[in-house]
């Protein structure tokens, strides 16, 4: 039997974590980019931090439909953020070394958005959509 616990704020996830250290780590890596590319600073700061921002919004809601469109908006937000470092890279603004450990990160965060989301289309299809008890995935630790 697998061992859950209680969930009472959102930032004991550890999807959330993940994607709220990569924004900070994303923050941090495009600090230098020249002025010609501050667009693209920017579009990687907006959707890095979204992940963050929609996975809050998501957590606090009323309804376990709200909350999986929110994990939804995440899912495309994170892979937004993976489009523009690639692009990123392909322009020689991020190293290719930095960009490969973002994005290996990144996928392991879209992992663990997953199986979220297959938690809570499960929770949805047995319970129907009021949000009840959150309850946390098994742990990814290895």
């Amino acid at each position: 039997m697998i061992e859950t616990r209680k969930i009472e704020q959102v930032e004991e996830l550890e999807v959330y974590q993940l994607f709220f250290d990569l924004a900070a780590e994303v923050e941090n890596v495009t600090k230098k980019f020249e002025a010609d590319f501050r667009w693209l600073r920017g579009q990687l700061l907006r959707a890095s931090e979204s992940v963050c921002a929609n996975l809050t919004e998501g957590f606090y809601s009323q309804y376990s439909t709200e909350y999986l469109q929110a994990l939804y908006r995440c899912r495309r937000e994170a892979r937004e953020t993976m489009t523009h470092l690639r692009y990123a890279m392909k322009v020689c603004v991020l190293s290719d070394k930095i960009c490969a450990v973002l994005l290996e990160r990144y996928t392991d965060g879209l992992k663990q958005l997953g199986k979220l989301i297959g938690s809570i289309e499960n929770k949805i299809r047995e319970r129907g959509k009021s949000k009840g008890q959150i309850v946390a995935p098994p742990s990814t630790d290895h």
